[in-house]
């Protein structure tokens, strides 16, 4: 009844439908100079066609609308501080618009700015006389609780589909009447379940109701009913990326890491978050193009809307994952470039620095980021400096840097992530060394322990132990187990260019000339825009480890022969 009064007061029925959608309209590009009193930021900049999201509000203003627009589109992307930006953009055009208030106190509030009280001087200019006269007299009040109570008194000026999602987030915060707090979520709930009962279309209900439903999997099929309504809702497909990758169901999301671009085609974060599944279940063709295009269109956004690096909080991670991909496809070049962009944003992606230094046996870089590790991890520092010492073939010096890294693993032995690397060298160096099954049985043990390892698949690294595995192989001359590991490593990651040309150099060695060729005829297209000389590089390195491989039964019996001998 409080509601349908409310809706009543400014002159609609409670039950009347309205818009949810309205086209991107025109809006002038130059935004008033100084900064906006509640975010401390400067006018946000037109970036309309970057989600083609729209959601209709109470506003005669087409400028208020189509910062809303852009407000929900940040938000969804969950690119905070611009959320947080347009919004208060959108109320400098229509101070009235309740909505544009509740999508500011959403913004302020997953930002993490909105617990500071605000400086009063500038409110005035933001409420006018009459609404900075409305607010509490102490102005006590954070401008995450200030710009909630701002939507609450701007109720009776709102659609009635507004209302109730102000009135269910009121409900949600404690600042509604009648609301415990023990039955807060569970009468927000009931609120939206109202809205969506009436306006069954409505796209803001359903993403809300989908945020207060009980336990980590039931947004689900929520999401899924919005998707009913608008195919390419943005904020449903990017939750449902997240949420299949949390139940460990990656492939299902594929359908919505696709949607999720085409909702938002100038939002960085939609052609990253493709890269979160790409990237487990092998669909490298693609993945590092988008992830170039996440940081290509975000590093665009920073000179376009004055936003520096460390204001953005997706951009490192973003990198990151760029680098990983080109690292894993053989595209040094670009990776090198990002390498240089990265130091200059003081960006450290050693690991995959290291890798690249390696997969190029760049041996001078590799030293220098050896380096860089031991100062600070001296455990790790071993690892990676044995690592390039099995590469290099100066097994001597690896057999010391695992003796290190023993001895920093005993002092840390929850750590089970150092002791799996602990098992990769010490089986690579066992091998390398002439221990071939003592070497191949630690390697298979390390394999056995992280292939049903979910995070041990992110980022394309479910392959990386069994090609460490099938590679040992080769260097202690046994051919089954090199042909099984690589075989695995396919299975695990079907871009490990590693397990293909390891399958190669085996049945090269082997005379199985057909499946040589097929083998080989793969590796060339997963590194197709790697440099020629990277790939032949890796190619002569697996063929020189095969000749440990006995081509004939001969060769194999007089081998053993000699090994019974000694």
């Amino acid at each position: 009844m409080l509601l349908a009064a409310v809706a009543l007061s400014s002159g609609e029925a409670p039950g009347s439908p309205q818009p949810t959608k309205k086209p991107a309209v025109d809006v002038p590009t130059s935004p008033a100079p100084g900064k906006m009193p509640l975010t401390g930021l400067t006018p946000a900049k037109p970036m309309f066609d970057a989600c083609l999201y729209r959601y209709g509000v109470g506003t005669s203003s087409k400028q208020c609308q189509a910062f809303v627009d852009q407000a929900l589109g940040m938000y969804y992307s969950y690119v905070w501080i611009e959320a947080a930006r347009a919004a208060e953009t959108a109320l400098s055009h229509d101070p009235d618009c309740a909505y544009a208030w509740l999508v500011l106190h959403r913004s302020l509030d997953k930002w993490g700015k909105g617990a500071v009280t605000p400086k009063t001087g500038g409110l005035a200019g933001v409420l006018g006389a009459a609404g900075f006269a409305s607010l509490p007299e102490k102005m006590t009040k954070s401008p995450a609780d200030l710009t909630l109570e701002m939507a609450r008194k701007l109720m009776p000026r709102a659609s009635h589909r507004e209302q109730l999602l102000i009135q269910s987030r009121l409900q949600e915060k404690g600042m509604w009447p009648n609301v415990g707090p023990e039955e807060r979520r569970k009468k927000a709930a009931s609120s939206l379940d109202e809205l969506l009962t009436l306006y069954e279309d409505d796209e803001e209900g359903w993403f809300w109701r989908a945020q207060l439903a009980d336990g980590p999997n039931a947004g689900a099929p929520f999401y899924k009913a919005l998707l009913k309504v608008n195919p390419i809702h943005p904020g449903a497909n990017h939750e449902l990326v997240h949420f299949f990758e949390g139940i460990k169901r990656p492939a299902l999301g594929w359908p919505f890491a696709e949607g999720y671009m085409k909702s938002s085609p100038g939002m960085p974060h939609a052609f990253h978050m493709q890269a979160h599944l790409a990237m487990r279940i092998g669909k490298w063709s693609t993945t590092c193009d988008w992830s170039m295009k996440a940081v290509e269109l975000q590093m665009a956004y920073h000179k376009y809307q004055g936003v520096t690096p460390g204001e953005d909080h997706q951009f490192n991670h973003h990198m990151e994952t760029l680098t990983r991909g080109l690292v894993h496809d053989g595209r040094f070049a670009e990776a090198k470039a990002i390498k240089a962009k990265a130091e200059g944003y003081k960006y450290s992606f050693k690991p995959e620095w290291f890798r690249m230094a390696l997969a190029e046996q760049d041996w001078s870089e590799c030293q220098k980021q050896l380096e860089t590790f031991r100062k600070t991890d001296k455990a790790n520092g071993a690892y990676y400096a044995a690592r390039m010492c099995l590469e290099k073939g100066d097994t001597e010096q690896a057999g010391r840097e695992v003796d290190t890294l023993r001895a920093q693993q005993q002092t840390k032995k929850t750590d089970k992530a150092l002791e799996r690397r602990l098992w990769e060298v010490q089986g690579r160096y066992l091998c390398q060394k002439g221990d071939g099954e003592a070497g191949l049985k630690l390697l298979k043990k390390l394999v056995d322990a992280t292939k049903n390892d979910f995070s041990h698949h992110a980022w394309g690294g479910g392959a990386s132990y069994m090609e460490s595995w099938g590679i040992g192989a080769l260097e202690a001359g046994n051919a089954v187990e090199a042909e099984e590991a690589f075989q695995e490593a396919l299975a695990h990651d079907a871009g490990s260019v590693r397990g293909a040309l390891g399958l190669w150099a085996l049945c090269d060695r082997l005379g199985r000339t057909e499946e040589a060729a097929s083998c080989l005829k793969l590796a060339g297209r997963l590194w197709a825009r790697a440099a020629p000389k990277d790939f032949e590089m890796l190619k002569a390195d697996m063929a020189r480890r095969a000749t440990k491989i006995a081509k004939t039964m001969t060769e194999a019996t007089a081998a053993e022969g000699e090994a019974d001998g000694k």
